[in-house]
């Protein structure tokens, strides 16, 4: 890949009279940084009809991280969602050049995965089930057919490859300046040399941006300024968890056998990929230990580059002669070491801010952005004109982190690792091992002792399991059953039988009060949550098309104050969602989540269980179903909200966290001989699925509707105060909806399910499971997922399980407990 973004191209493309363009005193948008993402999101807000749209960008566009990118292009990512998103990217870049007149040397040759060990090769499977599942042209390879269509390659080691023939590589440089072209056709300012210095805030929403020339009025601001986008969202507040680092291809001199029909190669359990380049051979690499760089260590004049560090690369440069022996002692014209940024979690941040409305990002693509620019730009155009999402963003909204994430101590240690997971095994379960340790609950040294197995979610350290004693508390990795499922069983056979401890203290806790706070509450909920005091309800709240946002449960503590719990990896969103509603109101907002530990007690002994704790009566009469009080237990006070995740009688208890342990220990002093077992998120995950209770972010997300969802229930057709979505579902009537949630289980009792399974019918796929996991009561892997409408519940269906078809049961019941009797005795 030649440097062919510079100064020259893109003035003959933009300023063919040799006129300098001057910035505007007022844009309707703003979009900062001038690369591939930054010219796609103009582009696609285009041709979506908007205008007086300004790109602005500090050097030369294409200058920062699009110059440098290997350009490989893939139609196939590990998640429905993405792959949506990918496969939009590969089409439009098939007809990029006619389109624009620019050659951005599209080369749609296909890509190889390799598999050395058999669990990479389960990932392949999957994978390919997926492939046919969204109609991507794919093939599982055996190792004669890899060197069949790799000549270069040798078979030795391999286990087998997935061959996707629709994917290839670009020249990234020339695509950025290709959407920069047509969007500058469609009217939209591009000016290079001006670099953003602010953004302009008032009231919590965005007014305009400062320059280096001067300030732009605007209603709205885009961030993709890729590495640079972290420091520039902090000025004015928000939390964007960007950190730089290292990332490296080298190339060869011209070798025989270098052509261009060859297939991008990826050998992921060597940490690299190859590609052809002009006769020559690029091979990049995804180290698992990567090189952090801050900010301060990038020159801010346009196309970065650090020194070659031929050590550094050794060991991959060794794997990569392994695989393609013809590269022993070939000579290399280049080594490109230049900065990409990266995410706590290994996907990109798109969408509006949660702390400031009307500024969007769009940044944090982790060496993917060429991949998933085109889409990504469609995406978020999309949601910037709709005013919400058009696609499943769950796992790419901007909102998805905690504030501590953005840290730069915690980001330059999360970075060493991040670099390496795209390439590194995509478990099921998966852990990270970098920045471990940072949130913790009040109950954290106790679950040590206890033997829990942590995993990590927005930064907190939770017991996901609980290891026999004499065992160590570490993942085995595998797809199907892991190391933990037989403790699993007996947590969860627990929670059903007699009674189960949970830490839940990681569940978000925002606090509303005042005197508008049932007004701010009724806006933002779809429930009405204009209870008794001492009432708690399950509710949904949406975005502006009738799409769910969130769903939590709210409980009325006194006359003007509330508290909305949800899940933890909503905190920010949460907060933000809330803040935006009260702004202007007499309702005050806050975070009370460090504030509270969440003891979650259940089970069917339970109750017994709390009164040899606590002098209150905990009878059915005194405390119902969805009711919540203020207690007095152990050594102090909590609130107690008879509510569960698991299907089962049982109490979340909020002690004060000065409290909490104090608390834990009355409780487990006291269930000793209830066979009381402490249980982790991995058994609170099946319990909820053999109970159809949905996972916001799996189950339910910002496209889909309440009614398709099941959650009608959640939607009050009897409150007069209005609830943002409300309208957007008004026009929907029932014959309009396309889909259905379902439960299923699966026949065979040692299949698994995860998600993004395919549900198929008469041999056409008629759905796919959103979450999976084995039903330890019902004694066979269960789920949710969604059907189309129009297929009958009585039909015959299977699962594709990565490519074995195992039949099913489709029913619009729970497997467990239809109807909630055992909640409310």
């Amino acid at each position: 890949m030649e440097r062919l973004v510079d100064k020259n191209l893109s003035a003959s493309i933009f300023r063919p009279s040799g006129a300098e363009p001057s910035l505007p005193e007022r844009a309707r948008t703003v979009v900062i940084g001038g690369g591939i993402i930054g010219t796609s999101v103009a582009l696609h807000l285009a041709e979506l009809g908007e205008s007086d749209i300004v790109v602005l960008e500090r050097a030369v566009l294409g200058s920062g991280t699009s110059w440098h990118a290997a350009g490989l292009v893939s139609s196939l990512r590990s998640s429905h969602a993405m792959a949506e998103l990918a496969r939009y990217s590969v089409a439009r870049y098939a007809t990029l050049a006619a389109e624009s007149g620019m050659d951005v040397s599209f080369n749609q040759c296909g890509s190889i995965m390799l598999a050395r060990t058999d669990g990479r090769m389960d990932e392949l499977r999957y994978m390919e089930a997926l492939a046919r599942q969204l109609g991507v042209a794919a093939k599982l390879l055996t190792p004669l057919e890899v060197t069949e269509l790799w000549p270069l390659a040798t078979a030795e080691g391999l286990v087998g490859a997935l061959h996707l023939p629709e994917d290839g590589h670009l020249n990234p440089g020339h695509a950025a300046l290709a959407f920069a072209k047509l969007a500058h056709e469609r009217g939209v300012s591009i000016v290079e040399g001006v670099e953003v210095t602010g953004i302009r805030v008032v009231d919590g929403v965005v007014t305009g941006v400062a320059t280096s020339d001067r300030e732009i009025a605007c209603d709205r601001v885009v961030i993709a300024a890729g590495l640079w986008g972290r420091d520039l969202a902090a000025s004015c507040g928000v939390n964007l968890p960007l950190y730089a680092a290292e990332h490296v291809h080298v190339r060869t001199e011209p070798m025989e056998g270098a052509v261009s029909g060859l297939p991008v190669l990826r050998d992921m359990d060597g940490y690299l990929y190859v590609r052809h380049e002009h006769g020559r051979l690029l091979v990049g690499a995804f180290e698992p230990e990567g090189i952090p760089r801050s900010v301060q260590e990038i020159d801010t004049s346009g196309f970065a580059e650090f020194p070659a560090d031929w050590p550094h690369f050794d060991g991959v440069r060794q794997h990569a002669e392994q695989r393609v022996p013809t590269l022993h002692g070939v000579a290399y014209d280049r080594f490109l070491n230049a900065p990409e940024s990266f995410t706590p979690d290994g996907n990109f941040c798109l969408g509006e801010s949660a702390e400031v409305a009307n500024l969007f990002v769009a940044a944090g693509f982790n060496s993917q952005g060429i991949i998933f620019a085109p889409g990504a730009g469609k995406a978020l155009a999309e949601w910037i004109v709709r005013g919400s999402p058009t696609f499943d963003a769950s796992s790419v909204d901007v909102r998805r982190f905690s504030e501590m994430q953005s840290n730069r101590r915690y980001l330059h240690a999360r970075t060493e690792e991040a670099l390496g997971r795209l390439y590194a095994m995509h478990w099921p379960h998966l852990q990270p091992v970098t920045a471990r340790g940072i949130r913790r609950t009040p109950l954290h040294e106790r679950l040590v002792a206890a033997n829990a197995g942590f995993g990590e979610a927005v930064g907190w350290e939770r017991a996901n399991w609980f290891a026999p004693a004499g065992t160590t508390p570490r993942y085995d990795y595998r797809y199907g059953r892991q190391n933990w499922f037989e403790a699993v069983g007996e947590e969860h056979l627990a929670a059903r039988e007699r009674v189960a401890l949970f830490d839940l203290s990681s569940f978000t806790k925002v606090e509303v009060a005042g005197p508008d706070a049932l007004a701010v509450l009724q806006r933002f909920c779809t429930a009405d949550v204009d209870l008794a005091v001492g009432r708690v309800r399950y509710t949904l709240m949406l975005n502006g098309s009738g799409g769910i946002e969130l769903d939590g449960t709210v409980v009325r503590l006194d006359a003007e104050r509330f508290w909305v719990i949800t899940p933890a990896a909503t905190q920010w969103k949460t907060i933000g969602m809330l803040q935006r509603l009260a702004r202007g109101t007499a309702a005050a907002v806050f975070d009370a989540t460090a504030g509270y530990a969440t003891l979650a007690v259940m089970g069917p002994l339970s109750r017994a269980l709390l009164e040899r704790i606590s002098p209150e009566d905990w009878s059915n009469d005194a405390q119902r179903y969805t009711h919540a009080r203020r207690v007095e237990i152990a050594d102090g006070y909590a609130w107690a909200l008879r509510v569960s995740f698991v299907g089962e009688l049982g109490y979340e208890l909020y002690p004060p966290a000065d409290l909490a342990v104090n608390v834990y220990d009355a409780i487990v002093a006291a269930g000793a001989d209830l066979g009381l077992r402490h249980a982790g998120y991995h058994a609170l995950d099946s319990l909820r699925i053999e109970k159809g209770y949905r996972h916001l972010g799996h189950d339910i997300g910002p496209v889909d509707d309440p009614f398709e969802a099941g959650l009608g229930f959640t939607v009050s057709t009897k409150k007069t105060a209005d609830f943002v979505g409300r309208e957007a579902l008004k026009r929907r009537t029932p014959e309009a909806l396309t889909r259905r949630a379902v439960y299923l289980a699966l026949e065979d009792p040692d299949a698994d399910l995860f998600h993004d399974e395919s549900i198929l019918s008469g041999g056409r796929v008629v759905g796919r499971v959103t979450s999976g996991a084995y039903g330890y009561t019902v004694g066979r892997a269960c789920g949710i997922g969604y059907i189309d409408a129009d297929v009958p519940d009585d039909a015959e269906f299977t699962v594709d399980c990565a490519g074995r078809e195992v039949p099913a049961v489709i029913s619009q019941e729970p497997f467990y407990d239809p109807r909630g009797t055992r909640l409310k005795g």
